[in-house]
This record gives structure tokens, sequence and C-alpha cells, in this order.
């Protein structure tokens, strides 16, 4: 009887660690895309003088994959990035699959970044990560702005 409740303990621990690994993974998916994404937004700033985008955010994958759903490929030949999406001119992309749905935003000087944009009195950009591995509807957040290269978590492994 011991060795039962041992063995159950520590597959408890074993199963808690595991996720953990996978969350941990999970997410340096999202902290790596979208440091990519700041450092494609700031060489297209300084050849082009504005960042990549428009101020109502662009969006892809269109859903937000989760646990049920699983990964989503990221440009799927049966469903392509739009042409005049701000992600096929910005040019940046997954090799294949993702966990997350990323967004992105753009403005010139005067121009309402919203509130991951502090100083509006400036071109800005934001680029944001959200997944749901849980899939109870709460997202995991994560985004990057052209006013700080941190990038701010909210709500990490939901």
């Amino acid at each position: 009887m011991i060795v039962v409740v041992i063995i159950g303990v520590l597959s408890v621990l074993a199963i808690t660690g595991y996720r953990k690994y996978t969350y941990a993974a999970r997410n340096a998916e999202a902290v790596q895309f979208l440091g990519g994404v700041r450092a494609a937004q700031l060489a297209y700033y300084q050849a082009n003088g504005v960042f990549c985008g428009s101020n109502s955010d662009a969006v892809w994958p269109r859903d937000v994959p989760s646990m049920d759903s699983g990964k989503i490929r990221w440009n799927d030949p049966a469903n392509p990035i739009p042409a005049n999406n701000a992600w096929h001119d910005l040019a940046v992309e997954s090799p294949g699959s993702v966990w997350f749905q990323y967004r992105m935003a753009a403005g010139r000087s005067g121009q309402d970044g919203g509130a991951a944009i502090r100083n509006s009195n400036r071109p800005w950009f934001w680029a944001q990560a959200n997944g749901d591995f849980d899939s109870n509807g709460v997202l995991s957040t994560f985004e990057v702005t052209s006013e700080k290269p941190e990038i701010y978590r909210h709500n990490e492994n939901e």
C-alpha cells in the first residue's frame, strides 16, 4: 500500500515538472518570435522612416491556438497570409506551426497607439503574442513595443 502511495506522489510531481517544461518551451516561441518582429520593425524603420503596418492591428493566424486545436501552421498554402497584411509586408514568419496568435500595429507620430504606447508623439509599433495553453479562454500575453526592448508578460502559462 505504501508503494502505491509513493508511486502516486512521484507521478504527480513528474506531471507537474513536465508541464512546467512544456509551457516554458511554448513561451520561448513567443519570446523569440517577438524578438524577431522587433528586429525586423527596427530594420524596416531604418530603411523606410516608418514602422511596418497600420494603427489597426494585423492578426495572424486568424485563431488563437489552444490545447484543443493544437498548433496552427503559420503560412498554410491553403490559407495564406493576405498580400495586404502587415505580416506579409514585414516578411517575418515562423518556419512551422505556432502556439500563439500574433498581433501587430504601427503608427506615425500623433496616431493613437492604444494602451501599449505611452508616447504617440513619435512613430511607434507594438506586437503581441496570445496563447491559451489550458483552453479556458484566459490568454497568455506577451508584448513588445518600439518604446522598450523588454517583453511584457501577462497571465504567463494560462
